[in-house]
């Protein structure tokens, strides 16, 4: 046991933050993978083969059980329980106000703009050689044979989806980074984690096209961590988020149905 702690104490205190959020962010994804693979082998044992109801039980599994189960999960551990009045002020958990449907409304706007500025930017640069074209998301891809998966992925989207990673990449590991670094120091940080996990899901053949759409998700976050400082509230990044997604499944339904 001394052995153990005096190993710890020789790691400086805030490389030991980065590396539990670290875990934190790929423990999310993995435990949201496994708990989706369980869902998957039960609905197609009850006989289930429709892809709407596959697409919302794995969506409940992975945002549930992965990034909004292991970002409590990590609170109770961390408290040694459920304390109430910790989760509320360290997520940032308040009643919502006038200001924060502002706050949520001319977010989504920037957030397009963001996306696009660095979309413009990228393709006038051009620094991989890939146009600016960026590797699609792997569930749009899956979802372009079936369009009206995508109108079910709107209400999950807003629900589940934005909410799940908020808790997590937000909540938990931008304000745990936040204990340790300096707010200019921890949105980026975070955005980073948040970047890489979202890896296995932009694979694809072009080391530079998967870069490109890294780059997505790294601007996506820096603008979402930044809104998360400003409001106050983890309510405006998670709805910003949920309501990004819903517009981009919109836009694929319109185009593919």
């Amino acid at each position: 046991m001394s052995s153990s702690r005096s190993i710890a104490g020789t790691v400086p205190a805030r490389l030991r933050v980065v590396v539990l959020c670290l875990a934190l962010a790929f423990g999310g994804w993995l435990t949201g993978y496994a708990a989706t693979l369980g869902v998957q082998g039960q609905v197609f044992a009850l006989g289930y083969e429709a892809e709407a109801i596959t697409q919302i039980s794995t969506s409940v599994a992975f945002n549930v059980v992965g990034t909004g189960g292991l970002a409590l999960t990590y609170l109770i551990v961390r408290r040694n329980g459920f304390d109430r009045d910790f989760t509320r002020a360290f997520l940032r958990l308040r009643n919502p106000t006038i200001w924060d449907l502002a706050w949520i409304v001319l977010g989504l706007a920037g957030a397009f703009i963001v996306v696009v500025g660095y979309h413009s930017l990228v393709e006038y640069v051009d620094p991989f050689g890939t146009g600016g074209e960026g590797e699609t998301h792997s569930s749009i891809e899956q979802n372009r044979n079936h369009p009206v998966l995508f109108l079910v992925g709107i209400p999950i989207a807003i629900l589940l989806t934005g909410p799940g990673e908020e808790l997590l990449y937000r909540g938990v590991v931008q304000s745990r980074l936040g204990e340790a670094f300096p707010t200019l120091l921890a949105v980026p940080l975070s955005a980073l984690v948040f970047a890489a996990v979202h890896l296995p899901v932009y694979m694809g053949e072009e080391f530079g096209a998967v870069l490109v759409s890294l780059g997505t998700v790294l601007s996506l976050g820096l603008y979402l961590g930044t809104l998360y400082e400003l409001s106050g509230s983890l309510l405006v990044p998670a709805l910003i988020h949920g309501c990004y997604n819903a517009v981009v499944y919109l836009s694929n339904y319109l185009t593919y149905a």
